[in-house]
């Protein structure tokens, strides 16, 4: 019992049968809504200079529009030498990336449509071993795409895994290592690959045979200027090359110098660990890119989203373009983040 309840009980009761009579008086007199909800919220005086509003709430269609899925990418679909992780959710493991590269190099050499059996693709899994694996990856691409997860693992049943894109080697692979707990899966053997956290370093390594190099064209080498970064000397698609680009961008676009870098880089690490490829189908998104944009505002800055999710250098322009319009730097916009978790 709480003490106004032990109050109420000490009034007299005249007083009481008043004092609710009176409150069902006055109640009467108000509007439901505003007894349930509070006061009306104070409508927002729209400015000409506004910018863009924010793309954080759009709405969703049913089912999700998920754009270029991370499955269908570039990167998602190459079947030919070493990348990071395609796949990131929930088994994926940062601390033990480099592990998963020494067990693909050692395992197939960076072939993810290495045929040969029992053992097949890039972590030499057997038909018995995939089909488990595909268990497990139902239930998260049902829990993250609904119908169209489900879906696209119905079309996988029954294939063999070596035909199988990136993506879903690379989800078979975390799925199955599931943070070390199936490591004895890739035990053994003069090749040792060490399972521990952080324990790895060096992969890929060309010293170790059948050595495939990432399959990726470098951009040209053309005279920068604002819309076209000089090329950057990281290999495509990496972190690296993609902080590259965006230093060089907002500095020859916007005169944004080393403080505006260091907070866009500290932003965007914590929206898409720098990766170009990343979409993320939160309810009130799907967010794309390394900026994590909305395809409203890509839209609005005159690109689909095909052609923004090839592009780093389309995903730079347009993320610096949101943050000027809506906060006029990055350091404005990183303090904003650090007050709210999103921007």
């Amino acid at each position: 019992m709480t003490f106004g309840m032990v109050e109420s009980m000490r009034r007299p009761i005249v007083a009481c049968a008043v004092a609710a009579l009176a409150a069902l008086t006055v109640s009467a007199a108000l509007p439901i809504t505003a007894a349930v909800a509070g006061p009306t919220p104070v409508a927002a005086v729209p400015r000409d200079d506004a910018p863009p509003p924010n793309e954080r709430l759009p709405k969703v269609p049913d089912p999700p529009d998920l754009g270029n899925a991370p499955w269908t990418t570039p990167a998602g679909k190459d079947m030919k030498g070493y990348r990071l992780s395609t796949y990131t959710g929930k088994y994926y493991d940062k601390s033990r990336e480099q592990y998963r590269i020494c067990v693909i190099q050692r395992e197939s050499g960076g072939n993810y449509d290495e045929p040969s059996g029992p053992w097949r693709g890039a972590y030499q899994f057997n038909d018995g071993l995939a089909a488990a694996a595909l268990r497990t990856m139902r239930a998260e691409m049902i829990e993250v795409y609904g119908d169209v997860g489900r879906r696209v693992i119905d079309d996988l049943e029954g294939s063999l895994i070596y035909t199988w894109p990136r993506y879903f080697q690379d989800m078979a692979f975390w799925t199955t290592f599931n943070k070390g707990a199936g490591a004895s899966h890739w035990a053994g053997g003069s090749w040792y690959c060490n399972p521990a956290r952080n324990a790895e370093r060096g992969w890929p390594s060309p010293n170790h045979w059948n050595y495939t190099p990432l399959e990726r064209d470098k951009p040209s080498a053309d005279k920068p200027s604002a819309d076209k970064p000089s090329a950057p000397t990281a290999d495509f698609g990496t972190p690296d090359y993609s902080q590259q680009v965006a230093r060089d961008y907002i500095r020859t676009k916007f005169g944004w110098k080393y403080d505006e870098y260091r907070a866009l880089k500290a932003m965007w690490w914590r929206e898409s660990n720098w990766r170009y490829e990343v979409i993320n189908p939160h309810p009130n998104g799907p967010w794309y890119g390394l900026g994590q944009v909305n395809g409203g505002f890509i839209a609005d800055q005159g690109y689909s989203i095909k052609e923004y999710m090839a592009s780093p250098e389309i995903q730079i322009k347009v993320g610096a373009a949101y943050i000027k319009q809506r906060y006029g730097s990055p350091t404005q916009a990183w303090s904003f983040w650090q007050s709210n978790g999103w921007y």
